[in-house]
């Protein structure tokens, strides 16, 4: 080990100068012990004048050993020895000449150079600079306040093989810093100069030549253990990165932090009152069988599941054996010993007020985990939490990464199951398999179908563009039977002609086919011809304005046409919206999965069962409650539309129609296909009725069963007819359909026989309740 005084910028002399000072400020201490123990030093400085003076020479320092011992007496008491870590060094140097008792212990004890370990900390390698010493001189010669201040850690490797952190601070209360003759006034100019190149050797020493300055006195250095704080700092590194080997690197950690080898750790979710596997492969779980999924109450005795369940608090088995005694054994207690297992400690993480997951620690000896170690728990924590918090969330943006890719949008009824299949497949994907994503299916719920129609769309829309072909035909006749009064041109007649015939066949025999053969005749004869005669420029204004009436994209006229699509759409809106806003209080009578689809009007699809549902009871009061609710709604949408009826492009007519169906299906959720469908051949024959029944007639009239201003609902059970008929007696005392109730049967649908329907006339006028209608209102009628 070298035993030097370095040189370079600064002159150093080892000195108990600035200490003498010191302790002759003491000597008028009103403190007897303090004026006491300066005297008793100041002696012995009084004989050693060289210790004050100063020198530069190790040697000559070191034959007063004996003095320097006693003079440190006052700075490193004996009756601390023991415990403080702390050395005097010398000034600008590594290499300390005295040394607490545990600080001596330390060096001997581990196998890593100590002083080398010092002068790394100061100065990590030759070309950066140690601005230790020249701090002292900006901030306490200069008096400019420059924060060089920055936590410096050691690590020492034990001869046992473990490390320990240390924090180290250096004291230079016993240090002084004076310029010698050739030493450059660093002004605030030259200052920012250093400041903004740190770490550029020939820039200070530009401003600090050699011997420059005199650094005279001694230091002392003291260390702190904080190798528990450096294994929570890692540990929250570690938190904050996670990557593939994460797990492995928080394992070490919190073995680290409780200095327990062998120790194990494990975790399991919590889902209401279920327990069920992690997410992650990485974690094993210690009290419970792999892919095991149990009730709470089937955990551990009574006690631990209300400590750990519902009072949410840590749960901490220090021997494992006595508590299998003394609960006559359980599934908590038989899991941690069929392990090998002897003491343990449960923690409960809650994310955002609700319970999460459990942390398992355990260890194979009894008593390695217990009350008085576990209080670490409390440094990391927060840091748990933290960290937990954003697992759980970017889990949950996976888990909605997989149902958008697999599944598009859901919803928020069926959500749930969706999260749970697409957490199965996350989980099974991290263990290694190759997993598909399952089709999706609710069993034994009740259908409720309704629509609101558009009466005569298919004739309405074929009148609009029959009106458009006609106009656009007129025109164009017009256009050239101009041309043909000043030029006699037989090509431009013979169009004329078959003008002619395409508007006598879209006033007596218009059709699909009709439409198709005027587009092509435009597109390919006379659009072409009237773009030449365009760009003649001769005399084609007439054309110009004929032109810019094409519709951009299909070069047609678009006129009727946007009326009536203009008048679609907003009624489509209408209801659209209507239908949004009453489905929320539906959807807080009971959850339930809702479909709409803008088609010539609205239709929707309603699904009520305990299938739906994850954490509620389902009562069959929930459909008679909605089925309520989709008549309330449906008269009041209709009696909507018939008030704005006159701020619309068309005056279309609506009608309205619901199937009454009381036979539970089963729907599932096409993968391919991104939407819900019956499943299985015998719930098919509802798909065929609804699909038909919009089209049928009363039974024996060529009458079709919806009508405008007409409430329609269809049904095939005597049970359904007296319900529905006891709903249609309440809407009748509120006012919203008439007197006259008719009961129908309806011609015979192919795949359904014995098909009826109820009928009544719709008040246009009603006034909408405030609230929405129940079976506690129908009973109270």
């Amino acid at each position: 080990m070298k035993r030097h005084i370095p040189t370079g910028p600064f002159k150093p002399i080892i000195s108990f100068k600035v200490l003498a000072a010191k302790l002759k400020d003491l000597l008028a201490s009103s403190n007897s012990i303090e004026r006491f123990q300066a005297e008793q030093i100041l002696a012995i400085l009084d004989k050693t004048p060289d210790l004050v003076n100063g020198m530069r020479d190790y040697k000559v320092f070191n034959s007063y050993k004996e003095e320097v011992a006693q003079l440190m007496s006052v700075l490193f008491p004996s009756a601390l020895s023991g415990n403080e870590i702390k050395a005097a060094v010398f000034p600008f140097s590594n290499q300390f000449f005295y040394a607490s008792k545990r600080f001596l212990d330390i060096s001997k004890q581990t196998t890593t150079d100590i002083e080398e370990v010092f002068r790394k900390l100061y100065q990590k390698n030759e070309n950066v600079v140690n601005l230790n010493p020249y701090a002292i001189i900006l901030n306490q010669y200069y008096g400019y306040n420059v924060d060089f201040e920055r936590p410096k850690h050691i690590k020492l490797e034990g001869v046992n093989g473990r490390t320990r952190t240390y924090r180290v601070a250096f004291n230079a209360d016993f240090i002084t810093m004076y310029p010698n003759e050739n030493a450059i006034e660093i002004t605030p100019e030259i200052l920012d100069i250093l400041l903004s190149n740190a770490d550029d050797e020939e820039v200070w020493q530009s401003y600090f030549p050699n011997d420059s300055w005199t650094i005279e006195g001694f230091g002392i250095l003291n260390m702190i253990h904080v190798t528990l704080d450096d294994q929570i700092d890692t540990f929250k590194t570690h938190l904050i990165q996670p990557n593939n080997k994460s797990f492995k690197y928080l394992l070490e950690d919190i073995r680290a932090i409780f200095n327990i080898p062998n120790l194990r750790l494990g975790s399991y979710k919590v889902d209401h009152n279920k327990i069920i596997p992690p997410y992650d492969k990485n974690f094993e779980m210690l009290t419970l069988s792999s892919e095991e999924i149990i009730e709470t109450s089937n955990y551990a005795c009574t006690e631990m599941n209300n400590l750990l369940f519902d009072e949410c608090k840590p749960a901490i088995i220090a021997n494992v054996e006595n508590y299998h005694k003394k609960n006559n054994g359980n599934r908590l207690s038989k899991a941690l010993l069929e392990r090998g297992l002897k003491s343990a400690a449960l923690l409960p993480i809650s994310i955002e007020g609700k319970l999460s997951f459990i942390i398992e620690l355990a260890t194979p000896e009894i008593n390695q985990i217990n009350a008085i170690n576990m209080v670490k728990l409390d440094s990391i924590i927060p840091f748990i939490l933290s960290y937990s918090k954003r697992s759980v969330n970017e889990f949950q943006n996976e888990v909605s990464a997989v149902i958008q890719q697999e599944c598009t949008s859901i919803h928020p009824s069926v959500e749930w199951r969706f999260e749970e299949e697409a957490a199965r497949y996350i989980y099974r994907r991290n263990m290694g398999e190759s997993p598909s994503f399952k089709e999706i299916a609710f069993k034994d719920v009740y259908p409720l179908y309704g629509q609101v129609d558009i009466v005569g769309s298919s004739i309405a829309r074929n009148e609009a563009i029959r009106e458009d072909l006609t106009n656009q035909l007129m025109q164009s006749s017009a256009l050239l039977e101009a041309r043909v009064k000043h030029d006699k041109l037989p090509f431009y007649e013979q169009l004329i002609f078959q003008i002619a015939k395409y508007l006598k066949e879209l006033n007596e025999n218009f059709n699909a086919s009709t439409e198709q053969e005027i587009t092509i005749f435009f597109e390919n004869q006379l659009y072409p011809l009237f773009k030449h005669i365009q760009a003649s420029k001769k005399a084609s204004k007439d054309i110009d304005a004929f032109l810019a009436l094409l519709e951009e994209e299909n070069k047609t006229f678009y006129i009727a046409r946007k009326a009536y699509d203009t008048a679609v759409d907003a009624i489509n809106k209408l209801f659209s919206n209507f239908m949004d806003k009453k489905q929320k209080e539906a959807q807080q009578m009971f959850p339930h999965y809702f479909e709409k689809y803008k088609t010539d009007g609205l239709e929707h699809n309603m699904y009520v069962g305990q299938s739906i549902v994850k954490h509620l009871t389902y009562h069959d009061t929930v459909l008679y409650n909605l089925r309520l609710w989709q008549l309330q709604v449906t008269c009041e949408m209709e009696a909507m539309y018939y008030q704005q009826q006159k701020d619309f492009p068309l005056p279309l007519e609506v009608a309205s129609l619901i199937l009454a169906y009381d036979i539970p299906i089963t729907i599932q959720y096409r993968i391919d296909e991104k939407h819900f469908d019956v499943d299985g051949a015998y719930n098919v024959r509802y798909e065929m009725i609804k699909k038909r029944i919009d089209k049928a007639h009363i039974k024996g009239t060529n009458e079709r069963l919806t009508q405008p201003h007409k409430l329609c609902v269809v049904f095939s059970s005597t049970a359904i007819e007296r319900e529905y008929l006891a709903y249609f007696e309440f809407l009748k005392s509120k006012n919203y359909i008439g007197e006259h109730i008719e009961i129908l049967e309806l011609e015979e649908l192919q795949g359904a026989s014995g098909i009826k329907a109820l009928r009544a006339e719709l008040n246009p006028n009603l006034q909408k309740v405030s609230d929405v209608f129940t079976v506690k209102d129908l009973q109270a009628v």
